[in-house]
């Protein structure tokens, strides 16, 4: 102040001009706009990779909009301190409305780049998170039968020891039982488990070429896959005949055989042998059936997978 009045001085700011402190201050938003959108960008709410595409965007948003809006603030009132204030000037809220803008004009290219790059990696996570998904369901009938049939012959199987008990018979035909609902089940679940993965493969392929070339690969396969599951299926059919004829043969002639030390029986009559015989030999052919059907499968399936994949790392890519 003038020592002789109270009024205050002018200070050096009002007679100074004022684009040099204005354009200071947008360098300075900008330049702060880059810097957190090189270092910091995705740092608070995160890039969305983990969700859909449009939680991606809203990310890189939100990326943009909540540093500018602190640069500038921050740019704004340190405008106002240095020189708007001590010059007796207004306008401090409209400046820093515009180096918020400024900042985030700074921010958008790196933060979009971030964007589109998050957008990639989430589309890709997604996508192959859903092919991981459709093989599971592709095969989840067919695990759970054989899952449930190793509980089955676990603990309600049945053998001579178990046939020699009061209740014997009355098990054996239980777990066969078994056997058969659980092939009935699976054969039920197989379709409804190939249509989820269909629909999982579907439902999240942008493209409608690459999902249309995935779809026609599974579906071709499908129709091979499928007769390849009804003669995995009437094997079992065959198997579980097989198990209920040995149960019915043994049942008839109780009084020739009986268990031994070793888990099995010993056979006193000689056509009751050779009847166990061709059972056991029948039975062998059609697990050694079994199981060169499903090699068929594997490799089919392999086949089919590669072909998605081929497709899928094309969708990946944006070819």
């Amino acid at each position: 102040m003038d020592k002789f009045t109270s009024r205050r001085r002018a200070s050096w700011q009002s007679k100074a001009p004022p684009w040099p402190f204005l354009a200071a201050a947008l360098a300075l938003a900008v330049a702060g706009g880059v810097l957190v959108s090189l270092y910091a960008s995705g740092v608070l709410l995160g890039d969305g990779t983990s969700g859909g595409r449009a939680i991606v965007w809203v990310k890189t948003l939100s990326n943009i909009v909540i540093p500018a809006l602190a640069i500038g603030a921050g740019v704004g009132a340190l405008l106002n301190g240095a020189y708007l204030s001590p010059a007796g000037r207004q306008g401090a809220l409209k400046w820093s409305i515009w180096l918020m803008a400024a900042a985030a004009v700074g921010a958008a290219p790196m933060s979009v780049a971030k964007g589109m790059e998050a957008d990639r990696i989430g589309y890709e996570i997604r996508l192959k998170a859903a092919v991981a998904e459709a093989r599971i369901a592709s095969r989840r009938s067919e695990n759970d039968f054989y899952r449930r049939m190793h509980l089955l012959a676990r603990h309600q199987g049945y053998g001579v020891s178990i046939l020699r008990s009061s209740d014997g018979v009355a098990q054996a035909r239980k777990a066969i039982a078994g056997h058969r609902d659980l092939l009935a089940s699976a054969r039920v679940d197989y379709d409804k488990g190939q249509a989820e993965a269909r629909a999982a493969l579907a439902g999240v392929i942008v493209r409608e070429s690459q999902r249309e070339a995935v779809l026609e690969r599974f579906d071709t396969a499908q129709v091979t896959r499928k007769a390849l599951m009804d003669k995995v299926w009437a094997v079992h059919e065959r198997i579980i005949a097989l198990s209920e004829e040995e149960v019915d043969v043994l049942y008839a002639n109780r009084g020739r055989w009986r268990p031994n030390a070793y888990g099995g029986g010993t056979v006193d009559s000689r056509p009751l042998l050779n009847q166990l015989r061709r059972i056991g030999s029948d039975r062998r052919k059609a697990s050694a059936e079994h199981d060169r059907l499903y090699s068929e499968i594997a490799t089919l399936d392999a086949e089919t997978n590669a072909g998605i994949d081929r497709v899928i790392e094309m969708s990946i890519r944006g070819e």
